[in-house]
């Protein structure tokens, strides 16, 4: 797939996510192995960093929570089992599923497709073999086949294909947000401070966006309950 019928798919892709997200919806990432891991790897940071509830964005991996530490032999292999992770979260048809697999074969995200597509979720494969076929009674709302080259060790796709995972996912969930307000410029005005680096760093952020002293942002910021677009409003009204 060229580099500019990739770039549409990938403004395709995310605006289907922003669609969701403003109807209430949710977005899955389903993989298995490395592609599981990086789904609920972004998964995970989308509350501190965008102040999303836990449920918006979820990862699932095959073979469960104990696939994240060590690796599960066969659970890829496991259509049924796809399926079934799908059933076990509620898909609706305002949500998305977006599949991982770097070959574009994996049974267990299949499985998961299959039955998002059936649940009438939108579906996306995110995979990087551009030879795939699909047919047409399975095929996803999107396909997205970048055609990396091969791995420098062959069939190794946490390589190559795992740091290319990562910035599609990034850019998921990063461009989605940046669509619903959570960024202004290249500054995060939504994320959850709580810890003292993150309240630090909600302090720069409100200073830098309002011209405010230190003690003016941080005082601003606790009368917003470290809301940071809170503490933004209170300072540009004055």
């Amino acid at each position: 797939m060229k580099l500019l019928a990739i770039q549409r798919q990938l403004a395709r892709a995310i605006r289907l996510i922003v669609q969701a997200f403003q109807r209430g919806g949710r977005l899955f990432y389903v993989g298995a192995g490395t592609s599981g891991r990086l789904g609920v790897l972004d998964a995970s940071e989308c509350p501190p960093t965008f102040r999303t509830p836990p449920h918006r964005v979820q990862g699932i991996i095959a073979g469960g929570p104990k696939a994240l530490r060590q690796s599960v032999e066969g659970a890829e292999d496991d259509a049924e089992a796809g399926a079934q992770a799908i059933k076990s979260h509620g898909v609706k048809a305002t949500d998305v599923v977006v599949g991982i697999s770097a070959s574009g074969a994996a049974p267990f995200v299949w499985g998961a497709l299959d039955e998002g597509r059936r649940r009438r979720a939108m579906t996306i494969l995110l995979c990087f073999n551009p030879r795939l076929r699909v047919h047409a009674s399975v095929r996803p709302t999107l396909i997205l086949a970048a055609d990396l080259g091969p791995e420098v060790l062959t069939g190794s796709t946490r390589l190559k294909a795992g740091t290319a995972t990562k910035q599609v996912l990034n850019l998921f969930s990063t461009l989605a947000m940046v669509q619903l307000g959570k960024v202004r410029s290249n500054l995060m005005i939504d994320l959850n401070p709580s810890n003292r680096k993150l309240r630090d760093r909600a302090v720069r952020i409100v200073k830098e966006l309002t011209g405010a002293a230190e003690i003016e942002a941080r005082v601003a910021l606790e009368k917003s309950s470290w809301l940071v677009k809170g503490a933004i409003g209170r300072l540009e009204e004055r």
